[in-house]
């Protein structure tokens, strides 16, 4: 047992460092590892680090709402761009600001025509879809946010102008702060939480706040925090869902 345990715990930093350096590697070259080690992305390449309760509140909610479309900001190596698909049959668009993963992502992905890869600021991918009507106003969309490692921090203006713009859409946020359960992880940023403080209440609008019911401790993989914003039109649909619960509400 401790001699599996550590050699698990071994793999888990190798694939840490390729992770950080794999990082500027054309994506054919990171695509051929990826298939000869495939132990080398780690939970990375699993939906949501390996979280299985949140692959189950992801399955549940999709089945509930039925989107027109899935809209995702950081495509990484596609393993929730998959999921998305694979779980809803619908069309994923998802934005990758860093050129090699969005190529590499666009590799994996070249013989499905549902999944649009965009190499823009997500910012910029959901005016861009907003403009084309790619992403109708009144049509209910799921939008995944993640990927913020930079010190420019999106998220606050994602989710103000998804709010203002489609009013039968969902919001999950990944990486963020779970008031009432210290065992999930979330990003701070230098002194800035991803939380609800940070968000404010202008930017959440009326949408409602809901949160994951699996307590961190009976979570998988990595146990990131996340929270659902849903608008108003779409609320019903999900209040009832066994993997969500209403829970703090109070924004600062």
């Amino acid at each position: 047992m401790f001699l599996q345990s550590a050699a698990t715990h071994l793999k888990s930093v190798i694939a840490a460092q390729y992770d950080s350096v794999s990082r500027s590697w054309h994506p054919s070259v990171a695509e051929l590892i990826g298939v000869t080690a495939p132990w080398l992305d780690g939970p990375w390449l699993e939906p949501f680090n390996g979280q299985h309760a949140r692959q189950q509140l992801f399955r549940s909610l999709l089945a509930a709402v039925e989107p027109y479309a899935i809209f995702e900001s950081g495509s990484y190596r596609g393993a929730s761009t998959r999921f998305f698909w694979h779980t809803s049959g619908k069309p994923v668009y998802t934005a990758e600001k860093n050129r090699n993963f969005a190529r590499y992502v666009g590799r994996r992905f070249r013989h499905v025509p549902e999944v649009k890869v965009i190499n823009r600021d997500s910012r910029e991918a959901l005016s861009l879809l907003h403009q084309g009507d790619h992403l109708p106003v009144s049509e209910c969309i799921v939008f995944y946010l993640d990927a913020h490692w930079n010190e420019d921090l999106p998220l606050r203006e994602e989710v103000e102008f998804i709010t203002r713009t489609w009013p039968s859409s969902v919001i999950v946020i990944d990486d963020f702060k779970v008031p009432d359960d210290e065992g999930y992880g979330f990003d701070v940023y230098g002194t800035v939480e991803l939380s609800l403080e940070y968000l404010g209440a202008e930017a959440v609008g009326p949408f409602q706040i809901l949160w994951p019911s699996c307590r961190a401790e009976r979570e998988t993989g990595y146990r990131r925090g996340c929270v659902v914003l849903a608008s108003p039109k779409v609320a019903p649909c999900l209040t009832d869902l066994p993997e969500l619960r209403r829970g703090p509400d109070a924004i600062g």
